[in-house]
């Protein structure tokens, strides 16, 4: 008990020293972060503005103009699939009509569709300029109404469209021209030739149209009137190669005209007259070939047979020829000459015959393996599954050409539809998540930079108030002791649960890493799946043709049975692929979750707010004590609170921006919606 008085003064020399240190803490303590760091982050955020907002916002008032433009530049570069996209999302925008370029729109996209061969959609459009009334594009339209109703062998409403047209004062020679040209397609042969004749005037016109009024008075019975036309243009000297090529028609048709008048010589020297750079020259010499005929001139006639022979003709002559050098053959008594162009035909077409049959034998569905190869020319494979003489008999003819057209037109409007329902799927996806602004990169950049200035805003916020706390913490009482520690133990809290998210654009990028990472696996093993599911397709298929060649062998029971078990599985297939594909949906939806602005990166934003909140009231208490500071030490407390006291005008900024930036990604979403709708 005798040594306490000596305790005693050991413990109270540690105090005196504790409280001494305390009273010099502040003085070793780091300092506050420069003032300049203040004015950094002050810049910074101007410049995010001016780099990221303030173009978007022009942008967004400027949306019409700059959509217009960039619609314009796909259908100048024929991309006609894009261009019809993008002149949809401007004519099917709220009151489009205030859009000075509305009718230009129209116009363009009806161009665009009948670029991509959607003939009835472009008529649409089409119809929808001209139904304004005159005005920019109103010639125009009727125009390619008119070629319209010729491509797809539709006439109804053209009649309205020649009222607009008389009621027009000045109307271009594209118009008459394209009158006549539909008139004449539709069989009105007498009603065309005054709209050629008024074609005729323009010089870009003169050759074509005078050639079909030509044809239009042949057609109509008036040889002698057609004749004179014909003559008039094979002496005219052409300026162009459609005038050169409408020159030599023109010989070919007197020359027929002779020919119907029996006036042989006089065809024959018209044929005569087309040049062998002519691509009508085989033509030509075959129907001057028929002439020479019909004079009795029968080796004339071989003669220049044996030269159509040698000049490549057109392959579809060549049979023709031959037959015909062999009729001429038997006429002139040479039968052994006969013989041996009889024997050339027969042998040509005979393999061919053969081998069609045995084609026809092997493939039973002859439709659904014509559109199978259709299918595979539009990737671009040619198939090679005929002989190649029939190819070329068949390449070039009529009817395969307009088939195979059909069959195409067909399938390019399936997959443009398919195309579409998949841009709607991903594109309402974008609107849904909650991380739609990925929809827009520039924007999605500009708003992972605001998140990472946030953070930094917040960070210098607490390095002031900690080094200002040091400082005013002795004169505290014990109320305000308690109220800052609650505050700080909030703090902690927060700070915990927001260091856990990404705050650089740096982390922002690994955790985008991450997540795509995680989703590619997903992804593979999903493409597994559909490889697995595609060979128990052919597996099917296999046992298909199996059971077809093996039919012979087969009782009807047990091509029953594999017959039902085969549906069985094939049902069993398609509840799988359908299961697949729903997986698939669901992973592109959580996918479409993630980025810049979901839900995740939110609620880190919430925290700041919250952490934001303690950190005024920490503020607060720094205000109410820093009063009592003296000297040096007041001095240099006022230039940190001064500097402090700039962060929350300078987060009330960030802010504005962030919240502009919300705006504009809804104005753009709903522009993405009115389109999906159209």
């Amino acid at each position: 008990m005798g040594d306490k008085p000596h305790n005693r003064g050991r413990w109270m020399a540690a105090i005196t020293v504790g409280m001494a240190l305390l009273l010099v803490a502040p003085l070793v303590q780091a300092d506050p972060p420069p003032r300049e760091s203040v004015d950094t982050l002050a810049h910074e955020v101007r410049v995010l503005e001016e780099t990221y907002l303030v173009p978007a916002t022009l942008e967004s008032r400027f949306r019409l103009e700059t959509r217009f433009n960039e619609a314009k530049v796909a259908y100048i570069l024929e991309d006609y699939q894009r261009a019809a996209i993008m002149f949809v999302a401007v004519i099917d925008t709220a009151n489009p009509e205030r859009f000075d370029s509305y009718r230009e729109a129209l116009y363009l996209l009806g161009d665009s569709l009948y670029g991509m061969r959607n003939f009835r959609a472009a008529r649409t459009y089409f119809r929808r300029v001209v139904d304004k009334g005159a005005g920019p594009f109103y010639q125009e339209s009727i125009v390619k109404l008119l070629e319209l109703a010729g491509d797809i062998g539709d006439y109804g409403g053209v009649d309205d469209l020649y009222d607009r047209l008389d009621a027009l004062e000045n109307v271009s020679a594209a118009i008459h021209y394209t009158r006549g040209k539909t008139l004449y397609q539709e069989g009105r042969m007498r009603s065309a030739r005054p709209w050629f004749q008024r074609a005729a005037v323009d010089e870009e016109y003169t050759f074509v149209a005078q050639y079909f009024e030509g044809v239009t008075m042949a057609g109509a019975g008036e040889l002698a009137e057609a004749e004179e036309i014909f003559d008039a243009l094979s002496r005219r000297p052409p300026q162009s190669a459609v005038d050169r090529e409408v020159v030599e028609l023109s010989l070919v048709a007197l020359g027929r005209l002779a020919y119907e008048r029996e006036e042989y010589e006089n065809a024959i020297d018209h044929y005569l007259q087309l040049p062998r750079t002519s691509t009508h020259f085989s033509r030509a010499l075959y129907e001057l070939t028929w002439a020479l005929v019909a004079k009795g001139n029968y080796r004339s006639a071989i003669r220049n047979l044996d030269i159509l022979l040698i000049s490549e003709p057109d392959p579809r002559f060549v049979p023709e020829a031959k037959s015909l050098m062999a009729d001429l053959s038997m006429r002139l008594g040479e039968y052994d000459d006969a013989r041996r162009w009889f024997g050339d035909v027969v042998e040509t077409f005979t393999p061919v015959r053969n081998e069609l049959q045995d084609f026809i034998h092997e493939h039973q569905e002859l439709d659904e393996f014509f559109v199978g190869l259709v299918h595979d020319e539009l990737r671009g494979l040619r198939p090679d599954f005929l002989p190649e003489k029939v190819t070329e008999w068949v390449d070039d003819e009529e009817l395969v050409e307009a088939s195979r057209q059909l069959i195409t037109d067909g399938m390019m409007t399936q997959e443009d539809i398919d195309e579409v329902y998949a841009a709607i799927d991903e594109l309402e996806m974008a609107i849904e998540m909650g991380s739609s602004i990925e929809a827009f990169p520039n924007l999605s950049q500009g708003w992972t930079q605001g998140i990472e200035l946030e953070a930094r805003l917040v960070d210098v916020q607490d390095r002031f108030l900690d080094w200002e706390l040091r400082q005013v913490r002795p004169f505290l009482g014990t109320t305000d002791r308690q109220r800052l520690e609650g505050i700080e133990e909030r703090l902690d809290a927060l700070r915990r649960q927001e260091s856990s998210a990404p705050r650089t654009q740096e982390e922002l990028e690994q955790r985008d890493q991450r997540i795509a990472e995680q989703f590619r696996v997903l992804r593979r093993d999903i493409d597994e799946v559909a490889f697995a599911i595609e060979g128990l397709e052919e597996t099917l298929g296999g046992i298909a043709e199996y059971v077809r060649r093996e039919s012979d062998r087969l009782t009807p029971q047990e091509q029953e049975y594999v017959a039902e078990v085969r549906q069985q599985l094939h049902g069993e297939i398609r509840s799988l692929e359908d299961e697949r594909q729903r997986l698939s949906r669901q992973l592109d939806r959580t996918r479409r979750a993630f980025g810049a602005r979901d839900e995740e990166l939110i609620r880190q934003r919430g925290l700041r707010r919250e952490i934001q909140q303690l950190q005024a009231e920490r503020a607060e208490l720094v205000e109410m004590q820093s009063g009592r500071l003296t000297g040096a030490e007041r001095a240099r407390a006022r230039e940190v609170a001064e500097s402090r006291r700039r962060i929350p005008q300078i987060t009330e900024r960030l802010d504005a921006f962030f919240n502009a930036m919300d705006q504009i990604v809804e104005e753009r979403m709903n522009e993405v919606q009115v389109t999906l709708d159209a």
